[in-house]
């Protein structure tokens, strides 16, 4: 199987250019977490995260818990950081360069590359493009299929063999009578 075979080809994406607040209900209304970042000419471009939210901004600084972090711990007022993620771009927290596969990578590879990097999703391109996303559950769902009908095949050859096998029965007997 390849990459095409299981990725998620209605793929949502976000710009550089909007706001962190815009991503996340983006991502609260799909149930994804991540989306891939494009450009106005639709090229690939970065890649957003929820693991990006927990990151601080200005990621050249030593870490400390994103301001937003603070308001749900209660260490924050909301009115603090209202402001200032409101404003935040995607540009200002998305990896760039993510790491991507073609639509035509073996699954092994993808599976490999996912482990390696410690990563749960993937752009998927075809001749530069983004044609799809792979996450892990689309995996997982590949994974239950195969399985699904890997026992379809096996009931159904452990019914043929049971039908031969009575059907010889039935022919010895009909022998030994005669």
């Amino acid at each position: 199987m390849k990459a095409r075979d299981v990725m998620t080809s209605a793929v949502v994406s976000i710009r550089p250019d909007d706001c962190v607040l815009a991503a996340g209900e983006v991502m609260l209304r799909h149930d994804i977490g991540g989306l891939p970042v494009v450009d106005g000419s639709g090229r690939l471009v970065g890649i957003v995260t929820e693991r990006d939210f927990l990151r601080p901004v200005h990621r050249n600084t030593s870490y400390r818990r994103p301001r937003w972090l603070e308001i749900l711990t209660g260490e924050a007022k909301v009115n603090e950081v209202h402001g200032r993620v409101a404003a935040c771009k995607i540009a200002e927290v998305m990896t760039e360069n993510p790491i991507t596969v073609s639509d035509e990578t073996p699954l092994e590879d993808v599976v490999r590359i996912m482990d390696k990097h410690e990563i749960n999703r993937l752009p998927v391109l075809r001749e530069g493009k983004l044609v799809g996303m792979i996450a892990r559950s689309d995996l997982l769902r590949a994974l239950v299929e195969s399985l699904r009908t890997t026992h379809a095949v096996s009931t159904q050859d452990a019914d043929l063999r049971a039908r031969m096998t009575e059907l010889e029965r039935q022919s010895w007997l009909h022998r030994m009578r005669s």
